[in-house]
């Protein structure tokens, strides 16, 4: 498992950055990219079996190169688990960093970044349990391993890499980015940036249901597919309504409403991944009651 730490730099360079400094609205999410990422990487390439954190540690005054230190450290429960052969399973941080194509090379997620370069992917077939072929729309073929498939397939690792590279180089002046350790280095400039831009994921239903239920109004819409504000006793949503019977009464003043009236309604609930999270959508297909929040006392009328 050793070395646990490791020290590498992260460096921009272009006429903007001639005095040594950086915008640290450009800088100081970079800063927090990188460290996502090494955490998020380490997760992955080790079934969070161990933790690495990332510190900044001081440079000389004056330069806008930072010096990063990464760090791992296994639990008491993880030492014994794994202390025995088993334990070569684990990836050092040298390991991981190099995986992720830091200190330049032929291989690395940077690396397959800069070959794919934004083209669409025709195929990817598995040759064994370490080994994938890329195949190009174009024709291009590409041999690479499981760990820079599952770096590259992660949304969140993605949108690092482009907080730390595309997004500080889209700025006027700052030309390139430089990832080193030791004395290895990968530099990416600024047209090679846009290959860093994460890509648009397309929302992925993952559950659909209806329901009955009763609803209390916080918020009502008049507006034509305007949305309502409800409370379910617990939680506070937006719903669209697609009662048309029951939207036509409310638009001619037809049926009157007031805050905290409690409506029984049909309800679908429909959820989604969108960008990693979870996405809830609420639809009322048909208002079935309507009772009024006013509190009236019972008379006992003959």
């Amino acid at each position: 498992m050793k070395p646990t730490t490791a020290l590498f730099r992260l460096a921009y360079d272009g006429p903007a950055l001639a005095n040594h400094e950086m915008d640290v609205k450009d800088l100081a999410p970079a800063l927090l990219a990188v460290g996502e990422l090494l955490e998020e990487a380490n997760s992955i390439l080790n079934n969070n079996r161990v933790s690495l954190t990332v510190n900044i540690k001081a440079t000389e005054p004056g330069s806008i190169d930072v010096v990063l230190s990464a760090f791992q450290s296994l639990s008491s429960q993880v030492v014994g688990l794994f202390n025995s052969d088993g334990t070569n399973a684990l990836l050092n941080v040298v390991d991981i960093l190099k995986l992720l194509g830091i200190g330049g090379g032929t291989t690395g997620l940077i690396a397959l970044i800069k070959w794919i370069k934004n083209r669409p992917i025709k195929n990817i077939t598995k040759i064994d349990t370490k080994n994938f072929k890329i195949e190009m729309e174009d024709g291009e073929v590409r041999m690479t391993n499981k760990t820079e498939i599952d770096l590259f397939s992660v949304l969140s690792i993605r949108k690092n890499m482009e907080t730390i590279v595309h997004t500080p180089l889209k700025r006027e002046g700052i030309e390139k980015v430089a990832f080193s350790i030791n004395d290895k280095k990968e530099e990416i400039n600024k047209k090679e940036s846009e290959y860093f831009e994460a890509p648009v994921v397309s929302e992925e239903p993952i559950d659909e249901i209806e329901i009955e239920q009763s609803l209390q109004i916080v918020n009502i819409s008049f507006q034509p597919g305007g949305k309502w504000r409800f409370s379910d006793g617990n939680a506070t949503f937006f719903a669209d309504i697609l009662d048309e019977e029951f939207v036509e009464k409310v638009q001619r003043n037809m049926t009157s409403f007031a805050k905290d009236d409690v409506l029984r309604v049909k309800l679908k609930r429909k959820q989604s991944i969108l960008s990693g999270s979870i996405k809830t959508d609420y639809i009322i297909l048909k208002v079935l009651d309507h009772r009024s929040a006013a509190i009236t006392i019972k008379l006992p009328f003959n």
